[in-house]
């Protein structure tokens, strides 16, 4: 899920994701409406993707959702993310719920 940005030409990214990325956002997933995240807190994460040239924006509380709910079609299990992530757990649980509840499309005016 994680991807590095490291090797990225950031000519390649649109004025408002490198805006983000400027004031702390992370990509998260660049093949995918170049998700980003901000961890806000210790269980709030703020994340974005661009659909159909529209940003969607959702701030998501780990205390305040279900975990096994949230990896659904990702993960077998919160310990499997543990594992994985350790101290970086709650950024790919909230990672998921977001992918889990991001709509495919944006409504057009």
């Amino acid at each position: 899920m994680l991807k590095s940005m490291n090797k990225m030409n950031d000519q390649n990214l649109p004025s408002h994701v490198m805006a983000d990325l400027n004031a702390g956002f992370i990509m998260t997933d660049l093949d995918d409406g170049f998700q980003r995240c901000l961890k806000s807190s210790e269980t709030v994460f703020i994340y974005r993707c661009d659909v159909n040239d529209e940003v969607h924006e959702e701030t998501i509380d780990t205390d305040k959702i279900d975990h096994d709910e949230a990896i659904c079609g990702f993960y077998d299990s919160v310990d499997e993310v543990r594992e994985l992530y350790g101290d970086s757990a709650l950024m790919i649980i909230a990672e998921c719920y977001f992918e889990n509840n991001c709509p495919a499309q944006l409504p057009t005016s």
